[in-house]
């Protein structure tokens, strides 16, 4: 009797992981995608607000904004990928897109 609640705890464990995992695939695979696909919305002459109002949609990113010499600069970044990769986008002083890059 131990032993076949033991084997029933293990296949449950198992199921939850294996649940976790691909849970946590699917929402890295979309967080990766929710930052190409916006970056790519940033092209030259984008305003800067028209920026920060598509960033405020998206369900997986955070972002900072820095202030720069020449203007300033957005970085947007999922934490389910560390911060490894983001998106840079760089605006003039007249707070207009520059460029955007996915990094």
């Amino acid at each position: 009797m131990q032993a076949m609640k033991r084997s029933i705890i293990a296949d449950v464990v198992a199921i939850a992981a294996i649940a976790l995992l691909i849970t946590t695939t699917f929402y890295w695979i979309e967080a990766r995608r929710e930052v190409i696909i916006l970056c790519d919305n940033f092209t030259p002459g984008v305003s800067k607000k028209s920026v920060e109002r598509q960033l405020d949609t998206a369900g997986l990113l955070l972002w900072d904004t820095e202030f720069v010499a020449n203007g300033s600069k957005i970085e947007a970044y999922s934490p389910l990928h560390l911060g490894i990769m983001k998106c840079s986008v760089e605006f003039n002083k007249q707070d207009t897109v520059v460029f955007s890059i996915v990094e």
